[in-house]
């Protein structure tokens, strides 16, 4: 199973991966392997099986090319597309339980450029999309703008995607922020109360689509750094290819 952790810059993309395949290793005992395709990391807190740095790194495109940081990523993609067909060889030789894949921490260059082309790298009958929203969006406005990027993440790639609470230890109202996800009109009525017309109109109306589209979800809360979540992200990732599963 090829598991696609997805989100905003600094939702926690990395570690989480870390915390995850540490976890699946000593309570399921299951093989993992940890893909990273972000060009642009320095450091990573996992030893990765695949590491497109060995390919090109951000940097050197920035030499090279003389590009800034925002337009090499995007050289970086494009790269990474070209590149695919060695790439898919090279990760399909990695026989395990889970592949894990931890992508740029820009999600928007990602997402608006080649996102779905490079998913297709893996086996789509067996990816799932792992959309991060961390603690600093636990927020009704932030919260709005997550769900519709997680639903923009899932029209593009074209794969089940589940959405996950992140750095839930820094949440002092985590049962409050719950309440948003799992009732998309208690969401929009937190909504109707803030100040601004504009805001509050744009918002709202933000809300009323992903109550139309989203419904009830079962929402995954996580942390890296204690490791709450970690079974129940496990479960959902077969309850998704299960025909018996409940993601509600």
């Amino acid at each position: 199973m090829d598991v696609i952790f997805l989100g905003p810059a600094g939702s926690g993309k990395t570690t989480l991966v870390k915390a995850f395949s540490e976890w699946l290793k000593k309570n399921e005992e299951k093989s993992i392997a940890c893909i990273n395709l972000d060009p642009g990391v320095e450091e990573l807190p996992y030893k990765p099986d695949f590491d497109i740095r060995e390919f090109f790194t951000i940097e050197r495109i920035m030499k090279e090319e003389k590009l800034g940081p925002n337009g090499a990523l995007v050289r970086a993609l494009e790269k990474m597309v070209k590149t695919k067909e060695e790439i898919r060889r090279k990760i399909e030789e990695i026989k395990v339980d889970f592949r894990l894949v931890d992508l740029p921490g820009q999600l928007e260059p990602f997402i608006f450029y080649y996102g779905e082309k490079i998913v297709d790298i893996f086996n789509i009958d067996r990816c799932l999309g792992v959309f991060l929203i961390p603690a600093e969006m636990f927020n009704p406005i932030g919260i709005a703008i997550a769900e519709l990027l997680s639903l923009i993440v899932r029209l593009k790639l074209g794969i089940p995607t589940i959405n996950v609470l992140t750095k839930v230890d820094l949440a002092n109202n985590i049962e409050e922020i719950e309440k948003f996800f799992k009732s998309p009109k208690i969401l929009r009525k937190s909504l109707e109360t803030i100040k601004g017309w504009m805001e509050k109109d744009l918002a709202i109306a933000t809300s009323k689509l992903v109550e139309k589209i989203v419904k009830e979800q079962r929402i995954i809360r996580t942390s890296a750094k204690t490791g709450e979540g970690m079974k129940e992200l496990y479960e959902v990732c077969y309850e998704v290819f299960c025909s018996c599963g409940d993601l509600s």
